[in-house]
């Protein structure tokens, strides 16, 4: 018979061997930074159209470009590994966002917090930080995680109480290209279930009902850290759950192979010993996690503002030229169908 999980869109779409994922990260890091290079060096030659431009007739308005000056040759794009510290260190401001909320808001069902950091990993496996600065897209994540948990908070909330110049119109905007990358599919399997059901059915099997309470709170911090890791790409929620409970037994000096001897007792030998190496492999990533310093963040983010993706900016001379020509309708459409052509493009890195 084939295990539940097996049977998702998580399983189907979004979890991967490590060679698997470490390719698709590459290809996608490889095509983003062609298609911004190539818009980098078309927004330095319309600026120096602009700058060549003779001095306006009477009653012209002078072109202004409200975009830094591009050298194309100066410019640092990120490394795959840039993007994923700076990745990481949003994920872990998701909590702390949420703690800025009113106590009425913070009261709603809050798993919306790691199915929010969650949308961020996805996100970013089909996306680059060049066209979509992560700290909008955290907010963008956290406002639909909100929606799909069935705890709503209005945009106006979450923009009231956050630090963001961001209108809206912006978050709203976001949502649907998000949503996008997402493949709108919004269900995610988290260990908090599986870590549950390993609590009940410890109760069954062993004795002390308060020294597995104390497991089983700690393995939810454990589960907590394994968001900010690659594991939900790599394992099944129950192999995570069960992992963070036996590196929770172990912290308390709780011996749980009396557990694991009556829950897989029917199993074969080897299919055991697999499983203990995916244990294995499931503490020593979580064990080995740390998170991005802000400093390090601060320098990546200092790196990034001078390589984003000038077609995404309202006052870059590509914006300026479109508006000038009254192109805008013409441009969304044409920028639909890049967009479409190049998801498309990564449907097949993900086969």
């Amino acid at each position: 018979m084939k295990e539940l999980f097996t049977e998702t869109s998580q399983y189907r779409n979004w979890f991967y061997s490590k060679e698997k994922l470490q390719e698709i990260r590459e290809k996608n890091h490889v095509s983003a930074v062609e298609r911004v290079k190539q818009r980098v060096l078309e927004e330095a030659e319309l600026q120096k159209l602009v700058s060549a431009k003779s001095t306006p007739t009477r009653g012209e308005q002078p072109e202004r470009v409200n975009s830094p000056r591009l050298n194309p040759s100066e410019i640092e794009y990120l490394k795959m590994e840039d993007e994923l510290a700076l990745c990481n260190y949003y994920q872990t401001q998701i909590p702390l966002v949420d703690s800025k909320f009113p106590e009425e808001i913070q009261k709603n069902k809050f798993t919306d917090k790691a199915s929010a950091i969650t949308y961020v990993k996805r996100f970013y496996l089909r996306n680059t930080m060049m066209d979509y600065h992560p700290r909008d897209i955290m907010i963008t994540c956290l406002f639909l995680a909100a929606k799909t948990e069935f705890s709503f908070v209005p945009i106006e909330d979450f923009i009231k109480f956050l630090t963001t110049k961001a209108t809206k119109e912006v978050f709203f905007d976001l949502e649907l290209i998000v949503a996008r990358s997402l493949r709108y599919e919004f269900t995610v399997h988290h260990p908090y279930l599986s870590a549950y059901g390993l609590f009940l059915d410890m109760q069954t099997a062993l004795k002390d009902a308060k020294k597995i309470q104390a497991i089983y709170e700690k393995s939810k911090e454990y589960i907590h850290k394994s968001l900010f890791t690659d594991t939900m790409f790599l394992y099944q929620p129950s192999q995570i759950a069960l992992a963070t409970v036996r590196i929770a037994a172990k912290e308390l000096n709780f011996d749980l192979n009396s557990y694991f001897r009556i829950k897989f007792n029917s199993e074969p030998k080897g299919k055991l010993d697999n499983l203990y190496k995916i244990l294995d492999e499931i503490e020593k990533i979580i064990k080995e996690y740390e998170p991005t310093p802000l400093n390090k963040a601060k320098e990546i983010d200092a790196r990034l503002h001078k390589c984003k993706n000038p077609e995404k900016n309202p006052n870059s001379a590509m914006k300026r030229k479109l508006e000038r020509e009254g192109l805008e309708d013409a441009d969304h459409h044409k920028k639909k169908r890049i967009e479409d052509e190049y998801q498309k493009s990564l449907e097949e890195v993900f086969k």
